[in-house]
């Protein structure tokens, strides 16, 4: 069970703010690509999106350096909040507003021109990437400072739990909501938890104190000395392939589910919550064992388990259907989790033992940047190549399950 401290503690701080995001992300950033999808930003937009994300997210870095060694804690997780809202209007402007990119007219009809999507995924993708950035780095950093000695698959399978039930009772009310057209009142949901949630941990004892030691970035982690990194442990190739796998199921999973359920947003949240109860129950078992086995084959096989992920992800389309389909999500939701789960403990175990903040930097400027450069590659292919987008899709995911293999050459030792 999860037992949740006050906020007044480190650790109640920490399960505060990050619950509070879990909801934010599920009213609208979890269907942000399927959203856009319908409003008209077509594959090549969305490739397009995600690579000017990256790049923003790197850009972001060096802003939250200088912020987190300067700043009470509580200024720093207010402008996440803040951030986030940034981003549903920028998606509200682009897509509700009469005469901007993504409107969709009265008639329904959807004529979306090359500099309109282009506009569109600039704007977005810059306010989803400085988004990205301050959340997530400043979520892991918390993370690592509720870390023990030997307890990194306990905490981060209890983190994982968490995040899943909070998220999904976002995606139920988003999906609702945007299924009968209420993306103001997600606006104005957004607006009222960020605020509350904001004022309610500026006043705990946790969010008065800098959210790292000014000492630990006294020297700043750069885009030059993160591509300079070298170790013993394959972590840069690693790092470099990290983030487009955290797209490709983020936002390019998301959409292939999305096509599946027949682009139905309260179909999609329903979906998303059965594989997440179902996922829940297999987490639970796994989570609390996984300190004590063989982390080295615990982890060679989680690769492998997540390469299958990609596999049976391509063997689905919009024809699937029935007991096979359900079959296959639940395989890969787990597959996936379980590979995640090994994943993050090896990191954050090897993290501990190099620098904890600047390898964990290091990671964010090598993941992005090559995240921002691959789809931005992408998006321009898919802008010029006549390929239907679902079956492109679809053919991204064999690449992918080779490109997991990657994984393999992450050691926990030098």
């Amino acid at each position: 069970m999860l037992n949740l401290p006050s906020a007044r503690s480190a650790t109640g701080y920490f399960y505060q703010f990050l619950g509070a995001h879990s909801l934010l992300i599920g009213l609208l950033p979890f269907f942000l690509p399927v959203y856009l999808w319908q409003k008209g930003l077509d594959l090549a937009g969305l490739s397009l999106l995600v690579g000017v994300s990256g790049l923003s997210f790197a850009a972001a870095l060096s802003l939250w350096q200088r912020m987190a060694r300067r700043w009470p804690m509580k200024h720093l997780i207010s402008l996440t909040f803040a951030l986030e809202f940034l981003l549903i209007a920028s998606v509200g402007l682009l897509t509700e507003v009469p005469g901007a990119a993504l409107f969709t007219p009265p008639d329904g009809t959807l004529s979306v021109t090359t500099a309109q999507l282009c506009f569109a995924a600039l704007v977005i993708g810059m306010a989803n990437g400085f988004y990205n950035a301050f959340f997530w780095t400043s979520q892991r950093t918390l993370f690592l400072r509720q870390l023990g000695s030997n307890d990194t698959g306990r905490q981060y399978g209890n983190f994982q739990i968490f995040v899943t039930l909070i998220l999904k009772i976002g995606i139920l009310l988003g999906g609702t909501l945007l299924e009968t057209g209420g993306l103001i009142w997600l606006l104005a949901l957004s607006a009222g938890i960020s605020l509350a949630s904001s004022r309610h941990l500026a006043t705990q004892p946790p969010g008065q104190q800098p959210i790292v030691d000014p000492e630990t970035l006294a020297k700043p982690v750069t885009i030059l000395r993160s591509l300079a990194h070298k170790d013993g442990q394959g972590s840069r190739a690693v790092f470099l392939s990290d983030g487009i796998f955290l797209y490709l199921e983020s936002h390019f999973w998301t959409l292939t589910l999305f096509l599946m359920v027949r682009e139905d947003f309260s179909r999609l949240g329903i979906a998303v919550v059965v594989l997440a109860l179902v996922f829940a129950a297999l987490f639970y078992l796994v989570k609390n064992r996984i300190d004590q086995l063989d982390i080295a084959r615990v982890y060679r096989a989680a690769v492998w388990l997540y390469l299958a992920s990609w596999l049976l992800r391509f063997t689905l389309n919009t024809e699937s259907e029935g007991a096979s389909l359900w079959i296959a999500l639940i395989f890969i939701t787990f597959f996936s989790s379980f590979f995640r789960l090994a994943f993050n403990k090896r990191f954050f175990d090897v993290a501990r033992t190099n620098g904890s903040m600047q390898y964990l930097l290091i990671k964010s400027y090598l993941s992005q940047i090559f995240l921002g450069l691959t789809f931005l590659i992408l998006g321009a292919a898919l802008l010029v190549i006549p390929i239907p987008h679902d079956l492109a899709l679809q053919y991204l995911y064999v690449p992918a399950g080779l490109l997991s293999l990657i994984y393999l050459r992450y050691s926990d030792k030098d």
